[in-house]
């Protein structure tokens, strides 16, 4: 048995004493030492994306990790029990805050060697959303300017540093107490939402991409600094209306699920490693804080990630 963070019904976040899972042909079965917190825990755990995501009830939460491999599935190669890994469970499959979370392979990497385990944890998911949003479907290049909403959160403070490393200029908003804290991470120019409308600063110097983390009124604004033929690529969710008034504008607007990958995360453990990449944890919690870690999610300020500690 271990001790794993359940919904059994929308809203009801309960600690429960479960049945170790065992690990499939081509799946790992992992030690959690320690777990990131997203929005999309929260947001899954409240019922909000179930038409979103293929989920069944009960259901265990958390999608971040890094822990230790305890068993191989018959199918899998490349990895060896005792080694320290992290990655990112299918969204909508029993997750990381849990003692032990089996895992398909494909998803996983050999942790960076340079940091711990509780900040490895925290790197899986906003690193594996800004790839594929900058990279994957923003098919941004050197030269490239960028506007990066929200930079001070978990995703737009990974994809500063991403984005700065493939050589574009990075834009981002902010609010002025964290101006400081977005300098530092590279960005080239920063506007302080609170005083200035994003809108307004960029309509005459637009941009080739914009990372939108927020949707609503600041998607719909985003679209009108973009350069002909740019791209908006959100993880908010996209409407038709959105898409209607894109194709009006002659650029491109497209939502983003992240998806797990082995393969871009031994890309992010090398740029850790090199020291071109860091997640700064906020705040740490026990297993049993993790509702206290989504109330403090929910606020849309904190500055990097929230990792709950396991083991």
């Amino acid at each position: 048995m271990m001790k794993a963070i359940q919904i059994t019904e929308y809203g009801q976040v309960l600690t429960k004493l479960v049945e170790r899972p065992e690990p499939a042909a081509d799946e790992v079965l992992v030690k959690i030492v320690a777990a990131g917190v997203n929005p999309v825990d929260w947001k899954i755990a409240s019922g909000d994306l179930a038409v979103l995501v293929n989920q069944s009830l009960p259901l265990t939460l958390g999608w971040d990790l890094a822990g230790e491999i305890i068993a191989l599935g018959s199918e899998v190669s490349g990895f060896n029990v005792g080694e320290s890994v992290f990655g990112m469970p299918e969204i909508g499959r029993n997750g990381t805050f849990a003692e032990y979370c089996v895992v398909k392979a494909s998803a996983l990497a050999v942790s960076p060697k340079t940091v711990g385990m509780t900040e490895a944890a925290a790197y899986p998911l906003v690193c594996l959303t800004s790839w594929q949003t900058l990279f994957t479907a923003g098919e941004l290049k050197a030269g490239q300017r960028v506007l990066i909403h929200a930079g001070a959160g978990g995703v737009g403070h990974v994809a500063i540093q991403l984005a700065k490393a493939k050589g574009a200029y990075v834009i981002s908003t902010t609010s002025e107490a964290n101006r400081d804290f977005v300098a530092q991470l590279g960005a080239d120019e920063i506007i302080n939402y609170c005083d200035v409308d994003f809108e307004a600063v960029l309509e005459n110097n637009k941009v080739d991409l914009v990372l939108d983390t927020l949707g609503g009124e600041a998607q719909r604004k985003s679209l009108n600094v973009l350069n002909a033929g740019g791209r908006l690529v959100s993880i908010a969710g996209i409407t038709p209306e959105i898409e209607s008034v894109a194709s009006t504008l002659g650029v491109t607007a497209e939502f983003v699920f992240v998806q797990g990958n082995g393969e871009q995360l031994r890309n992010v453990a090398e740029m850790v490693d090199a020291r071109q990449l860091s997640v700064t944890v906020a705040k740490t919690f026990s297993l049993d804080e993790v509702t206290t870690a989504f109330d403090m999610s929910k606020q849309g300020r904190v500055r990097g990630k929230l990792v709950v500690q396991i083991a």
